[in-house]
């Protein structure tokens, strides 16, 4: 495309759209604010644009394709291993990528365009996104064998108060919602220890530096030679697990087969 003929383009969408999206000079040309709050839209267009267009190619060819998902980093260490596998003896051929995260941070990648879905933890519901329960689990406190929690059969909320967290970072889903349910019983949870994964937060409570609130799945497996957890109650708090998706986006094929792994996986009781 000439230059002349990209300059007309772009004076039509400013006229159309009734902002400057580029500020000129002789010099430069640099986004106005409008310009820059346009980026991430036109973006996404582009991005649900491609999608379409690959989903489409897929009625021809449905073993290959491209598909970006997104979990918190409890699930892809548990029970996303075995749907991988799966989905890889059965698509071969398509490119998967996984993006760990907290939920925070997937939920925008979703809004963006970036993943085609997301499983994890949707504590509020938001127009833009689908949301379908997989599992409706609770929380437990995580601990070494050794710790006191091990007789009992589930541990107060209370009980809580006075004992060293090994926590992810304040924005993690669980922290938020505890934080808020010990404010709400009159104490305050101590997050001396604040990791970002969830290998280093096990290494922790094997040596014996705390205690941690994980949700299920993500907590140690029951034949861990060093760890145990045991549900928290009362009040018991439910640990609302989803597959959530951007309305307006059309997912290809490669990404509707793993979704529907999923939904089977967690149908199936294997949460």
């Amino acid at each position: 495309m000439t230059q002349p003929g990209l300059s007309r383009i772009i004076r039509k969408v400013e006229q159309e759209l009734g902002v400057e999206l580029f500020r000129r000079t002789t010099r430069q040309v640099t986004l106005t604010a409008a310009g820059a709050q346009f980026v991430p839209v036109a973006e996404r267009l582009l991005q649900d644009l491609a999608a379409g267009v690959e989903a489409v190619r897929d009625l021809a060819n449905q073993t290959r394709g491209h598909v970006a998902i997104g979990c918190p980093m409890s699930v892809a260490q548990s029970n996303l291993i075995g749907i991988v596998l799966e989905y890889r003896r059965l698509y071969p051929q398509v490119t998967l990528v996984v993006h760990e995260g907290l939920q925070a941070s997937i939920r925008q990648e979703i809004l963006n365009g970036v993943l085609d879905f997301g499983i994890g933890f949707v504590r509020e519901p938001m127009d833009e996104l689908a949301v379908e329960t997989l599992h409706d689990g609770c929380f437990h406190v995580a601990f070494h064998r050794e710790h006191p929690f091990a007789v009992l059969a589930s541990v107060p909320l209370r009980a809580l108060e006075g004992e060293v967290l090994v926590s992810l970072p304040p924005s993690a889903n669980p922290r938020l919602i505890f934080d808020g349910a010990a404010a709400s019983a009159g104490f305050r949870l101590d997050h001396r220890i604040t990791v970002n994964t969830y290998s280093t937060l096990y290494a922790l409570l094997g040596a014996r530096a705390g205690v941690a609130i994980l949700p299920d799945p993500g907590v140690p497996e029951p034949g861990d030679r060093l760890l145990l957890s045991r549900p928290i109650d009362a009040p018991r708090v439910p640990s609302r697990f989803s597959l959530y998706s951007l309305k307006s986006r059309i997912m290809s094929t490669a990404a509707l087969a793993l979704r529907q792994l999923v939904v089977d996986h967690y149908s199936a009781g294997r949460g």
